[in-house]
């Protein structure tokens, strides 16, 4: 029972790496689509889309705030169950 909590606790952990190294990649690309555009021109549609990317920035920053806190839970609970301490103190 506790092998197969470890291993989604496990799985969990990876699914939320994935997030996290996705939502990075979004925010990144939204930046430079961002300086792009605004470098390119300044007409209403810009800002149109500047706004809109700036939201997806925002969304994406807290989608991985929430991800970063459950990844953490997680890692705590498996240090408790495996007996390790996630950053190596004891």
């Amino acid at each position: 029972m506790a092998q197969n909590t470890n291993a989604s606790r496990h799985k969990a952990l990876a699914l939320c790496q994935k997030i996290l190294r996705i939502n990075t990649g979004v925010i990144l690309v939204a930046f430079a689509l961002i300086i792009i555009l605004t470098t390119v021109s300044t007409a209403e549609w810009v800002r149109t889309a500047g706004k809109a990317l700036y939201y997806v920035i925002a969304l994406q920053a807290l989608t991985s705030v929430g991800t970063w806190y459950y990844r953490t839970r997680l890692e705590k609970a498996l240090a408790r169950v495996e007996g390790d301490s996630p950053h190596g103190d004891h």
